[in-house]
């Protein structure tokens, strides 16, 4: 069985990404659905060996994601 998620919720978010000395190595802005900005997180955490990024709501200044790579 497989269980598939789509998020349809669409925002403009600000991403901090982090390097291995967790000192924020780039910032950006985007806008695009949930499932759009985590694919595009974890495209340029592998292209730039990030080690993790944090995703805030550009209008509310709310977490809303969360990904490290392991």
């Amino acid at each position: 069985m497989a269980i598939n998620i789509q998020h349809t919720y669409t925002t403009h978010v600000e991403i901090s990404f982090l390097d291995r000395a967790h000192n924020y190595a780039l910032k950006e802005q985007t806008c695009g659905s949930m499932d759009e900005i985590a694919e595009h997180v974890c495209e340029v955490l592998v292209k730039h060996d990030f080690t993790s990024a944090d995703v805030i709501d550009a209008s509310t200044g709310e977490l809303l994601l969360i990904v490290e790579r392991t």
